[in-house]
């Protein structure tokens, strides 16, 4: 499992040295390696050579490559579809969510490794959404903290509801079976304070609804979401308590990994 990315690495290590009256101390020195003092080798009127030698190369900075086109997320993706035949309905007091009108976005890999169980995936996303056109009500993709939901019906089509800021990303890993023919339903997820948004690592399972964001913590690292045992679709959609069909905006987004 990867874990979420690392930040730059800044090789610092301070190398040991003797040195006897030749103005040359250990404190002066700070390298990535280690000093040897040869005797009778005279540099520059000094009895003593240094000689610098290496004992380690200074560690890489991990590279995201791209495993998706940039794609964007309309505002109107219901996560409830996510996987199901065309028209296949969600009806709400005053109106119905439809696939594939309201059908979450499938993340087309241009490798088929990114979707690989066990390999962790960053997003990288922007744009503004809003649930309705009332004023006060947009945000960007880590949504409305103020306004943390459920979905109004629960878990729908066995995929698990969660608890997450309105108008936020949101994803859901699915296998080749249509879920709501799954025998199970998942536990639901809650992301419904900035302590449980602000991971390093997620490891959500198949059929849950989890929270992405802007795909980075507090402190601006990208978080990673590992892909599950027997994955082989990821959906993302937007987070609403109902009647997704109203909803105004989109997000852009790009997904990324650590190719081997």
């Amino acid at each position: 499992m990867n874990p979420a990315l690392p930040e730059e690495h800044r090789p610092e290590a301070e190398a040991d040295a003797t040195a006897t009256d030749t103005g040359i101390h250990s404190e002066d020195i700070s390298v990535l390696g280690s000093v040897n003092i040869e005797r009778n080798r005279p540099v520059e009127g000094s009895s003593d050579t240094i000689i610098y030698t290496p004992t380690e190369e200074p560690k890489k900075v991990p590279v995201l490559t791209d495993c998706t086109p940039q794609f964007q997320i309309n505002s109107a993706t219901n996560p409830f579809l996510a996987g199901m035949p065309s028209n296949t309905s969600i009806t709400y007091p005053s109106s119905t969510d439809r696939a594939p009108r309201n059908a979450p976005v499938q993340v087309m890999p241009t490798d088929a490794q990114c979707l690989q169980a066990g390999q962790a995936l960053y997003f990288k996303v922007d744009g503004r959404i809003t649930f309705d056109a009332m004023a006060g009500q947009e945000s960007n993709a880590d949504g409305l903290s103020t306004k943390v939901v459920k979905h109004t019906l629960g878990s729908v089509n066995k995929i698990a509801m969660t608890t997450a800021p309105i108008n936020s990303l949101i994803g859901i890993f699915l296998d080749n079976e249509v879920p709501s023919q799954k025998p199970n339903l998942a536990p639901s997820l809650d992301f419904g304070t900035p302590e449980k948004r602000n991971f390093k690592t997620l490891t959500p399972a198949l059929g849950q609804i989890f929270f992405i964001g802007d795909g980075k913590d507090s402190s601006g690292t990208m978080q990673a979401f590992v892909v599950p045992q027997g994955a082989t679709r990821l959906y993302v959609a937007i987070m609403d308590e109902y009647e997704w069909n109203n909803n105004v905006g989109r997000l852009t987004v790009t997904t990324s990994w650590l190719k081997p």
